[in-house]
């Protein structure tokens, strides 16, 4: 078995990763990532309430506004 001096590992890996980390960008997929485990009902109850809170944030600065019945226009900043 061949030793391998730590510093030299090192070197190695520093200029391999340059290379490695383009390789790795242009063959993955411009998709996003598809979530496979279920949220637990913990999790979900969090997220809604979280998610109810922001919009009504969103309602008191004005920065939803409701065009009719169905329609409504948030103002991303």
């Amino acid at each position: 078995m061949k030793k391998v001096n730590i510093n030299d590992l090192n070197q190695w890996i520093n200029k391999r990763k340059p290379e490695v980390e383009r390789s790795i960008i242009r063959n993955r997929d411009s998709e996003r990532l598809i979530r496979t485990r279920e949220r637990d009902k913990d999790e979900q109850k969090i997220i809604d309430k979280l998610c109810i809170e922001r919009w009504k944030k969103a309602e008191q600065e004005g920065k939803i506004k409701y065009l009719s019945k169905r329609k409504w226009f948030y103002d991303f900043d």
